[in-house]
């Protein structure tokens, strides 16, 4: 999904929302059809969506907010917004990138079972995060990027994503990610130190 910023507040659309604004877009009945780009046409719905969004926000502010900013997916939601999101993510801090871990057989399968158009490298793929630098000469120089961290996301794994796309967490059984202007990996060992975690 694209990246949107609306009067600075990034936002990130979950396929729910997404369909929202198709909806209003194109009506009920094309949604799907808006998904298909000819390679002659022009794919407008970005810039739609974008208009769509502003507007929205100048209608209510707060309303915008709770429906398109902030997200509290569970579940199958989840896990299959959640490449879309981490995407936006370091797009928007310009701080990593997903990375395929597939091999070729397992891309060949997925794109046979259509799954790629959720699931664009996988249901299982790396985060690659850039570290900032400990050394002193790369601090007073302001490079921005140290060394890569690298991260196994395993979609199927995941129990919520809960936050908006400049402060969030991804909660599995075993850790909880922490995404904002700080990356973090908290490892847990039971559901119960989660609990408040979600209203950081």
């Amino acid at each position: 999904m694209p990246l949107f910023v609306v009067n600075k507040i990034p936002l990130t659309l979950t396929w729910e929302t997404d369909r929202i604004l198709r909806e209003e877009i194109y009506g009920v009945g094309n949604v799907m059809k808006s998904y298909i780009v000819r390679s002659n046409e022009k794919n407008n719905t970005h810039r739609l969506q974008k208009k769509l969004l502003h507007k929205k926000y100048r209608e209510d502010p707060e309303t915008f907010i709770e429906r398109f900013v902030k997200f509290d997916l569970r579940g199958e939601e989840a896990c299959e917004n959640l490449w879309d999101i981490l995407y936006d993510y370091c797009a928007y801090y310009g701080s990593g990138y997903p990375s395929d871990k597939r091999d070729i057989e397992e891309r060949i399968f997925d794109e046979y079972n259509e799954s790629q158009f959720i699931y664009p490298q996988g249901k299982v793929f790396y985060l690659y995060h850039y570290a900032p630098s400990l050394s002193l000469k790369e601090k007073l120089l302001k490079q921005k990027k140290g060394i890569i961290v690298r991260n196994l996301i395993d979609t199927r794994n995941v129990m919520r994503v809960v936050g908006t796309l400049d402060k969030f967490l991804i909660m599995f059984n075993d850790r909880v990610i922490r995404c904002s202007d700080v990356f973090e990996v908290l490892l847990i060992k039971n559901q119960k130190e989660t609990k408040g975690l979600a209203d950081w």
